[in-house]
C-alpha cells in the first residue's frame, strides 16, 4: 500500500485551524505511516504558500525519519509549494509538479510591534532604568538598533538554512 497524505495551506505552529497546517499534527501522521509495515511507501500532496519555519522543520524532520526507514518519499505538488512548502518538499525521493505550479523561494521576514507613537498621540509615555542592553525591551518604547540587528540576523540565518536545506535535499549547490 502506499499512504498518502495531504499538507494543503498554511503552515503553522500551535493549534490550528481548517485549511492550515500543522507541523506537529503531520508530523506524527507521517511517523505513523512511517511505522505502518502495511505502507510502503508515501506520497505527500503538498498545496501551500509556506508559513512558520519551526513547523516546516517538524514536518521535514519527520519526513528524513520516514526516508531512513528505507520507505520512498514522493512530493506532489499542487497549485502552491512556496516557502515552507517546499521547504518540506526538499528532501523527497521524487517531486512533481503541476505545470503551473508555483514553487520554491522564500520570503522570511522578523517583526516586533511597537506602540510608542500610538501611545505619544495619547499621551501616555513610559521610561524606566535597565542595568543590560536588554532590559527593557517593550512594545511601548521604539525597538533599539541592536535588537533590530539581532532580528536581522536570525532573518538571514533561516534564508540561508532554507538555501543549504534545499540545496542538500535536491544534490545541487546553494
Amino acid at each position: 500500500q502506499v499512504g498518502l497524505l495531504v499538507a494543503a495551506g498554511a503552515i503553522v505552529d500551535g493549534m490550528s485551524q481548517p485549511g492550515t497546517i500543522n507541523g506537529e499534527a503531520l508530523a506524527k501522521q507521517i511517523r505513523t505511516a512511517m511505522y505502518d509495515s502495511k505502507i510502503k511507501a508515501l506520497v505527500l500532496r503538498i498545496d501551500s504558500p509556506g508559513g512558520s519555519a519551526f513547523a516546516a522543520e517538524q514536518i521535514r524532520t519527520a519526513l528524513l525519519a520516514f526516508k531512513a526507514s528505507g520507505k520512498p518519499l514522493v512530493v506532489s505538488m499542487g497549485s502552491m509549494a512556496a516557502s515552507g512548502g517546499y521547504w518540506i518538499a526538499a528532501d523527497a525521493d521524487k517531486i512533481y509538479a503541476e505545470p503551473v505550479t508555483i514553487t520554491g523561494s522564500i520570503g522570511v521576514f522578523g517583526m516586533f510591534l511597537t506602540a510608542e507613537k500610538a501611545l505619544n498621540g495619547l499621551g501616555i509615555h513610559t521610561d524606566g532604568l535597565g542595568t543590560t542592553d536588554f532590559t527593557g525591551i517593550s512594545p511601548t518604547q521604539p525597538l533599539p538598533d541592536h535588537i533590530k540587528q539581532i532580528v536581522q540576523l536570525n532573518v538571514e540565518n533561516t534564508y540561508q538554512r532554507f538555501l543549504d536545506l534545499v540545496a542538500e535535499g535536491r544534490g545541487m549547490t546553494p
